[in-house]
């Protein structure tokens, strides 16, 4: 029995080789198909999910509908009793603006901006020992003197009094070359002290689109009297009504946010104008003054829109843009307000009491700089103020600890940036 056994199994043997075969191919066959899947579903991934894919590894960035260039200038470097605290604002107030703007971009995919940026810093001669930071932060120096001789002023009024005025006189100047960025579609000049929280897209459309977005854009832009928005915008900037007395009928553009449409054409025509030297006891052309800055940005930006290019500029509601916490009305000495509003209308909305949710950008002129470390004690925009510099040093924490996790540095403390009252007690950056 053993024998037939062993017999018929060896008749069995050859018949199971071909099996063998057959599930060997079965095998390789699914593997290369599962191996097939799974390629197919890593391609797919790439096609769909570009963004996703960025997040996380930062390699498949989307492209940016345009390049905005952002500029700021600088003048001087400070007195000498001031020049410790004067770098570090220049080297922290730079530092913060650049990632403000950053955390608002293309570059940051939760901003769900569409804009990349460009950074660069216009430096007056005078000021090139201390510009050395802007450089080193990603900045692009350009060294520029005055555009004007101011020898040559024709009008004896501007030429005698401009190099005295305001902050620094003529050198201000220096601002008007934003207007000779000719590579970008829109240039937005802004002071070291301001700080950008939300993307500025809607601005950015309006001025480069004339499709649906530009349309969709121009119902969302918060403007000031509910004026209509020109066919063509050259520039949007915020007015400075604290400045003048209230009901004058051309207020002063604020000089420390300027959106504009960057043109040699208008870049030569300040010049000229200002070589003109139209300019009296009344302001340019005896009607556009007086008030603070109205010998440089401040009143040569109205005059040059509001007389020459009427209706090509846009002002902006500056409770949402700009935002300063300045009162929308004439007061006294004390904290009462009296019943005129400074643009001269019946009714005015309070930038001391909005939400901070609903700004987009911000500037610390009556709250005061943050590395003062003093608030500003005045009554109604007290606590304004103080939401101000928190989100200035909430920006500045998180530059820092992006800067230092680059490094694998992370251990400094970050929670107390003022250990006092007063600049002296400002901790500066560690750059």
């Amino acid at each position: 029995m053993v024998r037939i056994a062993t017999g018929l199994s060896r008749q069995k043997r050859p018949m199971a080789k071909p099996c063998c075969y057959v599930r060997f191919l079965l095998i390789i066959a699914s593997l290369a198909f599962v191996l097939m899947l799974s390629l197919s579903h890593r391609i797919y991934t790439r096609e769909i999910e570009p963004l996703l894919l960025h997040h996380q590894y930062n390699i498949y960035q989307p492209q940016p509908k345009a390049t905005i260039a952002y500029a700021v200038s600088l003048t001087g470097c400070g007195a000498k009793d001031e020049a410790v605290n004067k770098a570090a604002a220049l080297t922290d107030g730079a530092a913060v603006l650049k990632h403000s703007i950053h955390l608002s971009s293309i570059q940051n995919p939760e901003s769900g901006s569409k804009y990349d940026y460009k950074m660069y810093a216009f430096v007056h001669p005078e000021a090139i020992h201390c510009s050395g930071p802007f450089t080193k932060l990603g900045y692009e120096v350009l060294i520029r003197d005055t555009p004007v001789n101011i020898t040559e002023i024709r009008g004896d009024f501007l030429r005698e009094r401009l190099p005295k005025s305001g902050c620094c006189g003529e050198k201000e100047f220096i601002k008007l070359y934003a207007y000779t960025l000719l590579d970008y579609p829109v240039v937005v000049h802004l002071d070291l002290d301001t700080l950008i929280l939300r993307p500025l897209d809607d601005l950015f459309d309006v001025m480069i689109d004339d499709s649906d977005a530009s349309s969709l854009a121009r119902n969302k832009i918060p403007v000031m009297h509910d004026a209509e928005i020109p066919k063509k915008v050259d520039a949007m900037f915020t007015r400075d009504y604290n400045s003048i007395n209230a009901g004058d009928k051309h207020a002063g553009v604020q000089g420390g946010f300027l959106v504009i449409r960057p043109s040699q054409e208008a870049f030569d025509e300040y010049v000229q104008i200002i070589l003109e030297g139209n300019f009296n006891g009344g302001g340019w052309g005896g009607q556009y003054g007086f008030y603070w800055g109205v010998f440089q940005i401040q009143g040569l930006c109205a005059y040059f829109y509001d007389h020459f290019h009427p209706e090509t500029s846009l002002e902006l509601n500056r409770c949402v843009y700009n935002l300063m916490a300045d009162s929308p009305r004439e007061e006294p000495k004390t904290d009462g307000f009296q019943s005129r509003c400074l643009d001269g209308k019946d009714g005015c909305e309070d930038c001391q009491k909005v939400d901070l949710a609903t700004a987009k950008t911000i500037h610390f002129t009556l709250c005061r700089k943050p590395w003062m470390c003093h608030s500003s004690t005045k009554t109604n925009r007290k606590e304004l103020c103080k939401k101000l510099h928190h989100e200035w040093f909430r920006v500045r924490k998180d530059f820092e600890l992006t800067e230092r996790a680059k490094n694998g540095n992370t251990s400094r403390d970050l929670k107390d940036f003022c250990r006092g009252d007063g600049p002296q007690f400002y901790v500066p950056m560690e750059l």
